[in-house]
């Protein structure tokens, strides 16, 4: 290791100074700003030479406040302060809007830190010159007296001038000479300065490029802002230290378009990522149909600032599994700012689940196996510390302070020499006390206490449980109960004052706020009623606004009902316990009169508004509909999902700019119901009311049964089984998959014409039988939808080899679930053969959810989209029904090098999807074929964006699949780079993400034409060869005759199916030549001219 992070820069300077180093994009992705090692240094030179003639010197602490897309400027002004030996100290930048949360804590920064100089961009510069004015106008208090200096009116230094500021610094600075302070993260009016030191800084770069094998050939994509140690050490350093390439954007980029970030690891190769949990989380919400990136160059995908959820990456994994994401490249990281960043984490496998029974872990503070159906806790290991660099991590206890054995929870100490030596500005006894602990059994090491609660496995892995205080995480910020809770009693003049407390709690795996406040007793003793509302709203208001998040639930109280100690402290941990049991009783809610609303359209949308924030907020009751989405506690990750709903759902264009936190559920149903004139239709004949043992029926089942698709009509695959199973396991497997997933337990029936659907037994549902002699044509004629069963599974003996064959009728599933059946019975097996229960979580709706919701959607909000369906419809014919015997195949496939070139074509500065390079290809085809101008081509939408429904349907089992017309213009006089244009323009001006057209067609709640396009292009995406944990893999064999060939089909005349499997596109034409009026030849000169279509748009 170097003395100092200046010495490598000299080296980095020498050896490769034109070396790509930093690369910025901007909202669109675009590259807004780059830069090399001689750049940075030039610039970083240039600006420690602004610093010094403005009067800074060696010691002085510089605040750096610059907002999220001044990356660059950041950066320069940054490494200007080590050039000089000032101490840099990054911070947030208060936002604009939120002036009277954000100024505090800059004030308590500056103060604490003794800053005089502030670095900063001209603009925001004049910004905080306008609001100073306004605030003394107003009386407030203002920003902290400070000299600014704005970073433009810094001059780059020439090369040589650079290089010779840069090696003078690394010979005067040395391992113990202050680099920055980062302050502690969180919503607390009091954070702390954390003093890194080169030794420090130098000692953590290592220990991350070791254990997360980042070196020069790496390439690092990230978001998370970078005054945050994440940020800033894990990748601005990071990048300096190894070689490697840094690609970042802003945070609020990613908030608005998340799935930038995986369009960045494509178009870079990016190898390493990182996040806190919620991130992962919220790029799945960004995914759309046709998104298909290749993120196989990803090397570790790193979560640290919040405990990774081992349900994450589930979710992760299986909708990035197409997109050939190793799941072996997860890594959750150990580590706090108090050691730099990184303490511990493993790369090259997926992280260690280690399952505990969660009653013994609460009662006695032990990891043991869980009893049979006993709740189980499972915590995410971090991988075992760095000897060799010094780093160990002991679970002690507290009170002892002696080591814990394996699997006994304790607070966890860390030594290591990336450890601070405290805070800047406290005593030496006050560090001491958190940085300079000692073993009670006379280690002569000093550790660092850490707070949290953890175990450490037989080999010496940690695994984190939990934090030793009552502070809160949410989405990586600590929020300390107390400063809350002095915030809440506050709100309102009938909250009792000290008698509230905040607890954070687990939803659904997600760290939540609940806060519970008693109220006056003079307050209940009126006879006037008690305007619990009020107080309710206010509070959630109260704790948006001092730490951005939302309550998940506010508990008004009668006077002295929460538990306290003799002496009159609040127990906090079992008023927990109390809201955990239910034993937490709030006041009887007042019914509440119901918000007047003009007109059906507008009393729909509000309604379905109400229904959306009520279950963003988990609010009682009805949500008014005339107070402000921040006084009602949404903060602006909900608002932006807010925004998401409203357009995906209704699609009304909804501009960001209308949904800030003054606006209202009536500003926004006002906004919706304008543009859309034409109130919701009433549908002509109402069917009659459902049976309450009846499951709704999808869109996609609907039209199949319209079709006369019924018992022979399944999907099927075979597999080749990589560990040998035995009947008795695989029956137990299918069990427990049926017993998981809803859908497979469906039974259909027709009484008098009219279908209808309801569950049926587990074990009636599947069959699993093992033969050495199949046949594949009985297996599928085998399925009966009425009694059973719905699946069935066919163990295959072949000599020393088994195959497995499974058959699933369509009705109950659509080609996603596919996958998912074969990933959930991998697991299965595994837990069988471990001896385990065997369970699947329940990390997604159950399918009746998704058929519910569907049905009200298309009586109501998709509605809104009739119009568009018809003009599309316009561009579309009519043609003979379709059946299976009808349909005649073709296939054609684009190799490894075709298929990386189609992944490079770009539209707009940005890469294309393949999918919508595809269908460009297929729109020039079809029009020049056809000799025709406008075209309408049926496409297709997987049902599962959770934006337009609010449900969580990736692992969802069902035929959730909808179809939609889009009509494109006469591409003639176009080149293929404008038609790659216009077909992007035309798929993101689709309303509710083409989920609202089959509900309308097929579900009777409105008029709809009965055109249809001729030609239908359905993209598969990346489809997957092995499954989970690679039990099984895909065969490409013989599955006999899946479907009756009298059925009618869904298909047009002309179906083109792609998908790509290991690299390769694979292109399927199933076409009737009866009805396209076909004598011969035709298909090739279609294969050959989209072929050639292809090549053109690559070039």
């Amino acid at each position: 290791m170097t003395a100092s992070l200046l010495t490598t820069m000299v080296e980095r300077l020498r050896v490769t100074p034109r070396a790509p180093l930093y690369t910025f994009l901007d909202r669109r992705g675009a590259e807004a700003d780059s830069a090399d090692y001689e750049d940075v240094v030039r610039r970083a030179a240039g600006t420690a030479d602004l610093l010094q003639a403005a009067g800074v010197s060696r010691g002085d602490r510089v605040l750096l406040i610059f907002p999220p897309d001044d990356g660059l400027d950041f950066v320069a002004g940054f490494f200007g302060c080590v050039l000089l030996g000032a101490i840099a100290v990054p911070v947030a930048s208060p936002d604009p809007r939120h002036l009277d949360r954000e100024l505090p804590k800059l004030r308590h920064v500056a103060r604490d830190s003794g800053a005089r100089f502030a670095l900063t961009h001209a603009k925001y510069r004049a910004l905080a010159t306008v609001t100073s004015v306004t605030n003394r106008l107003r009386g407030r208090a203002g920003w902290p007296k400070l000299t600014w200096l704005v970073s433009n009116r810094a001059k780059r230094a020439d090369p040589a001038t650079a290089a010779e500021t840069l090696a003078r610094a690394a010979e005067r600075f040395g391992p113990d000479d202050i680099v920055y302070l980062q302050y502690t993260s969180g919503s607390t009016s009091a954070p702390k300065g954390v003093v890194l030191r080169h030794r420090n800084l130098v000692h953590n770069l290592e220990l991350i490029a070791r254990n997360t094998r980042v070196d020069s050939a790496s390439v690092l994509v990230g978001w998370v802002p970078l005054f945050h140690d994440m940020g800033l050490a894990g990748g601005i350093l990071n990048a300096m230290y190894t070689g490697a390439r840094c690609v970042a954007f802003s945070p609020l980029t990613f908030l608005a378009a998340p799935r930038l970030w995986l369009e960045a690891i494509d178009r870079y190769r990016g190898t390493h990522i990182a996040g806190p949990n919620f991130g992962y989380e919220y790029v799945l919400r960004g995914l759309s149909d046709g998104d298909a990136f290749d993120l196989s160059s990803l090397r570790a995908t790193l979560q640290g600032g919040e405990p990774m959820l081992a349900s994450t990456m589930d979710r992760v994994e299986a909708a990035l599994a197409p997109m050939r994401f190793d799941p072996a490249s997860f890594c959750n990281v150990y580590g706090m700012a108090e050691a730099v960043l990184f303490v511990s984490a493993q790369v090259g496998k997926r992280p260690t689940l280690l399952r505990g029974d969660r009653a013994v872990l609460d009662r006695d503070g032990v990891i043991v196996p869980p009893a049979a159906d006993a709740p189980a806790v499972t915590l995410v290991g971090s991988g075992v510390p760095d000897a060799e660099l010094g780093v160990t991590v002991v679970a002690v206890d507290p009170a002892t302070h002696l080591a814990q054995p394996p699997h006994v929870v304790g607070e966890l100490w860390v030594s290591s020499p990336s450890v601070s030596t405290g805070y800047w500005g406290r005593t030496d006894e006050e560090n001491a006390a958190v940085f300079a602990a000692r073993l009670a059994t006379g280690d002569e090491r000093r550790f660092l206490r850490t707070g949290d609660l953890g175990v450490v496995g037989d080999d010496g892995e940690v695994f984190v449980c939990g934090r030793l205080k009552d502070l809160i995480i949410v989405g990586g910020r600590n929020i300390h109960p107390q400063d809350l809770e002095a915030a809440v009693v506050a709100a309102d003049p009938i909250l009792r004052p000290g008698n509230a407390v905040a607890f954070g709690v687990q939803v659904d795996g997600v760290e939540r706020v609940v806060v519970a406040a008693e109220l006056r007793k003079k307050a209940l003793a009126g006879t006037e009623p008690v305007p619990v509302d009020r107080a309710a709203a206010a509070i959630r208001a109260a704790v948006a606004a001092h730490c951005g998040v939302q309550c998940h639930e506010v508990l008004l109280l009668r006077a002295d009902s929460l538990p306290k100690t003799t002496s009159g402290k609040l127990r906090r941990g079992e008023c927990k316990e109390l809201w955990t049991s239910g034993s937490l009783q709030p006041l009887a809610e007042k019914e509440k009169p119901r918000a007047e609303v003009q007109g059906s359209g507008a009393e729909y949308v509000i309604r379905l508004l109400q229904a959306d924030l009520a279950a963003l907020l988990q609010y009682p009751g009805e949500v008014p509909v005339d107070v402000s989405l921040r006084d009602l506690g949404l903060d602006s990750l909900g608002t932006m999902d807010l925004a998401a709903r409203v357009e995906d759902r209704t699609g009304a264009v909804v501009p960001p700019s209308e949904v800030t936190d003054g606006a209202t559920l009536r500003d926004l149903a006002t906004l919706v119901v304008r543009q859309f004139a034409q109130s919701p239709a009433e549908p002509s004949e109402r069917p009659a009311a459902p049976d309450p043992g009846e499951i709704p029926f999808s869109a996609a089942q609907t039209q199949a049964l319209q079709l006369g698709q019924w018992n022979w009509w399944n999907r099927a695959v075979m597999l080749d089984v990589h560990r040998r199973l035995t009947p008795e396991r695989l029956h137990r497997a299918a069990y427990a998959l049926v017993a998981r997933h809803d859908a497979l337990r469906l039974r259909f029936r027709r009484d008098e014409g009219r279908f209808t659907q309801r569950y049926g037994d587990v074990e009636g549902s599947f069959a699993v039988e093992t033969t050495t002699e199949p046949s594949l044509d009985d297996q599928h004629r085998r399925l009966s939808v009425e009694h059973g069963p719905v699946l069935r599974l066919l163990l295959i003996e072949t000599g020393d080899r088994q195959k497995l064959f499974i058959t699933v009728n369509h009705l109950v599933m659509d080609a996603a679930t596919l996958g998912i059946l074969v990933d959930d019975l991998d697991r299965l097996c595994q837990q069988d053969e471990r001896g385990e229960r065997l369970h699947i979580a329940r990390t997604s709706a159950p399918f009746a959810a998704f058929t519910r919701w569907m049905n009200d959607f298309a009586r109501g909000a998709a509605i809104a989209d009739l119009d568009f369906w018809h003009r599309q419809l316009d561009a579309a014919g009519t043609h003979e029904a379709v059946t299976m015997k009808d349909l005649t195949s073709a296939h054609q496939h684009l190799g490894p090098d075709e298929t990386r070139a189609l992944r490079g074509i770009t539209t707009n500065g940005r890469r294309a999807p393949v999918a919508t390079t595809l269908l460009a290809a297929l729109v020039r085809t079809a029009q020049r074929q056809w000799d025709g101008d406008r075209l309408a081509v049926k496409l297709s939408s997987s049902g599962r964006q959770s934006a337009v429904h609010g449900l969580d349907v990736s692992r969802t089992v069902g035929d959730l699949h909808c179809t939609f017309p889009l009509a494109f213009d006469d591409s003639s006089t176009q080149s293929p780079a404008e038609t790659l244009t216009a077909v992007s323009r035309r798929l993101a001006e689709v309303p509710s993400a083409g989920m609202s057209f089959d509900p309308l067609r097929y579900l009777g709640y409105a008029d709809v034409s009965a055109a249809a396009p001729m030609l239908w292009f359905n993209f598969q995406g990346e489809v997957p060869t092995r499954s989970r944990s690679g039990l099984f893999s895909l065969r490409a064999d013989d599955l006999g005759d899946m479907w009756d060939p009298e059925g009618g089909v869904k298909q047009p005349p002309l179906y083109v199916e792609c998908s790509v499997v290991e690299g390769t596109t694979r292109v399927d034409w199933y076409y009737s030549p009866r009805h396209l009026g076909w004598s011969g030849g035709e298909i090739d000169e279609w294969m050959a001219r989209f072929g050639d279509e292809l090549r053109q748009c690559r070039t």
